[in-house]
């Protein structure tokens, strides 16, 4: 009876093993989580290679989906993360975030770009004293990029006109003649940007890129900025734009996330943006500069789980980084093994010849007393024995003997002590 319920138990622990393996291996996926990220405005560099993103994750995952909407800058993306109505966002590095904000990865850099009517006169960061200047709108990323500029220079702010707009109709007062420069925050291969500079040389305007030439020292004081070049005709080769190399800072246009966004979602994400590399460049050029767990973190912020969690998985494990050190551990404990080993076999032999003392000093006594005819004598050898015994039991307390080694003497002290009993029997009866 026993056995047949053995047997049931069994048959079904195969069925249940089986069901689950075949449940797991054909089991049909669920729905894709869908990720809502906010870019920047609808035809910028960040809301055009998110787009791409999200068209590359439609063809190589069946996980998630990635949801673009347009974000008029990085303060009003953040602000839309922190309420929980998006799950990532781009943001520039200078971005002030919440804590609750995590990084996904490094897309691009924008750069500082001042540029200027050639017939204006400014040739320089002091030059725009009495100039009428397009910035972007006041409290985004761009609007604090153009005053870090001027507070490192130490221009007045009363000493020029500045038109805080969105970047159309800055472009459009520039484009009429209402100011003079522009200010942006953008990378060199952003589609806005280009359109800007091919109307301005279909208009017969001509431009001057300004330098920024104190980057380095502006990046010792905002350590989120980076000096970039901007080489001699990066936009125009013909009548050269920029017409000659020029420095300028750039900040990192960053992927974030949320705090509780979904960690498997967003290492899938991070899987299709790196393992679909080249799809990414044919669609868009800017991919290239995506980039991963550097080591150096955008904004101090902390990577997502679920990002690092991708970042980590070609890292070499512990026992791979501490190989050798590891490998001298255990040759050094091995050895200390052996060694330890070898003490014991040798503190085992001497506990074992001093049994063995013990024992030949028993065997002798148990000699005499077959042969003894004197009762006296054989009092004497039972006093011995006791003698012998108290020996051998503090020899046992101070593990000078093993307890094996008790053993055997114990049975053979038994054995002679009956013997010099049965003697001293024998001489009595006659």
């Amino acid at each position: 009876m026993m056995m047949k319920f053995i047997y049931g138990v069994i048959f079904g622990l195969i069925l249940f093993i089986g069901a689950a393996g075949y449940n797991w291996a054909f089991k049909t996926p669920g729905e894709p989580s869908v990720l809502t990220v906010s870019a920047g405005p609808r035809g910028s560099d960040s809301y055009t290679l998110m787009s791409e993103i999200a068209q590359v994750a439609d063809r190589h995952s069946d996980k998630i989906k990635l949801r673009v909407v347009a974000g008029r800058n990085s303060s009003v993306n953040i602000s839309r993360l922190h309420k929980g109505i998006i799950d990532l966002a781009t943001v520039e590095a200078n971005t002030p975030a919440y804590s609750s904000i995590q990084l996904v990865s490094d897309l691009f850099s924008d750069y500082f770009l001042l540029i200027s009517r050639s017939d204006s006169g400014v040739q320089h960061i002091r030059d725009l004293i009495d100039q009428r200047i397009a910035i972007p709108e006041e409290g985004s990323s761009g609007s604090r990029s153009f005053w870090s500029v001027i507070d490192h220079y130490r221009l007045p702010p009363q000493g020029f006109r500045t038109f805080s707009v969105p970047r159309e109709q800055a472009v459009e007062k520039f484009l009429r003649g209402d100011v003079n420069s522009i200010f942006m925050v953008s990378s060199l291969r952003d589609p806005f940007l280009r359109s800007f500079l091919e109307e301005t040389q279909l208009r017969g305007l001509k431009l001057r890129f300004i330098p920024i030439d104190q980057a380095n020292a502006m990046a010792l004081k905002r350590p989120f900025l980076t000096p970039k070049e901007i080489v001699r005709g990066a936009f125009d080769g013909a009548a050269p734009l920029p017409a000659q190399d020029i420095v300028t800072p750039s900040v990192k246009r960053l992927l974030v996330a949320k705090e509780d966004a979904n960690p498997e979602a967003i290492t899938e994400l991070v899987r299709v943006i790196f393992e679909n590399r080249l799809d990414l460049l044919i669609r868009m050029p800017l991919s290239s500069s995506i980039e991963g767990d550097t080591g150096q973190g955008g904004a101090s912020l902390a990577y997502h789980p679920g990002a690092q969690s991708f970042y980590d998985k070609d890292k070499p494990s512990f026992l791979q980084e501490n190989a050798e050190p590891m490998a001298l551990i255990v040759t050094v404990f091995a050895m200390l093994i052996s060694t330890l080993l070898a003490l014991r076999r040798s503190i085992g032999a001497k506990a074992k010849n001093r049994a063995d003392s013990f024992n030949e000093r028993l065997l002798e006594i148990s000699a005499k007393a077959r042969v003894s005819t004197n009762r006296n004598e054989l009092q004497s050898m039972k006093y011995e024995l006791t003698t012998v015994l108290e020996t051998i039991v503090h020899a046992l307390d101070n593990d000078q003997i093993t307890e094996e080694g008790f053993q055997a003497f114990a049975f053979l002290w038994g054995s002679v002590r009956d013997q010099i009993n049965e003697r001293q029997a024998e001489l009595f009866r006659h």
